[in-house]
């Protein structure tokens, strides 16, 4: 763990990658795994993180400021997390759907619903497990659910924090816990 928290160029992301983890052995924790979980992390061919033999599933996402944990052990959890800051929404026209393309033209706060949008489909695309390899526009979020290789994703949008937009993805309905820091509780940065 140590050697892929190295791999990260800014001090910040190192701590925030660093304290995910740290969130993610609170939370095992507290379910009453032993200290040793964390080293049995392993990592799919796409980079997603599991533990293996076991029906946990968690999701780790970081931005700025905060650092959330999603962990569920029934079925499969992706979540997306990004600070609001100033971008222009017509730079990402490729990556939407028409009709999202058209919401987020359409909407009397284009970067909210870009955000919203994007969000959504980094979650689902992070649950599923395949990360980027999957365009984002190869997919349509409608009505907070979509369909992507065969399966059933729900979204649901997360309050962590002002100007920030997070959203959970789940493949069925469950029981899913969320554990967020910020950095004024770590003192990072």
């Amino acid at each position: 763990m140590q050697v892929q928290i190295k791999k990260y160029r800014k001090k910040e992301d190192a701590c925030l990658s660093l304290a995910g983890k740290v969130l993610l052995y609170r939370v095992l924790k507290k379910q009453g795994m032993s200290e040793s979980i964390l080293s049995q992390i392993s990592y799919t061919d796409f980079r997603r993180p599991f533990i293996p033999d076991s029906d946990i599933d968690f999701n780790i996402a970081h931005s700025e400021d905060v650092v959330v944990v999603a962990y569920t052990q029934l079925g499969r959890v992706g979540i997306d997390l990004e600070r609001m800051i100033p971008v222009k929404p017509g730079d990402f026209k490729s990556q939407m759907s028409l009709i999202e393309w058209q919401e987020i033209e359409g909407a009397k706060d284009p970067q909210t619903a870009f955000y919203t949008y994007w969000t959504q489909k980094e979650a689902v695309l992070k649950a599923n497990g395949k990360g980027m390899y999957i365009p984002l526009q190869s997919f349509q979020i409608q009505s907070g659910r979509t369909y992507l290789e065969g399966e059933e994703w729900s979204l649901q949008e997360i309050q962590i924090a002002d100007g920030y937009k997070c959203h959970l993805a789940m493949n069925q309905e469950q029981p899913v816990e969320i554990y967020d820091l910020t950095r004024e509780i770590w003192n990072i940065g």
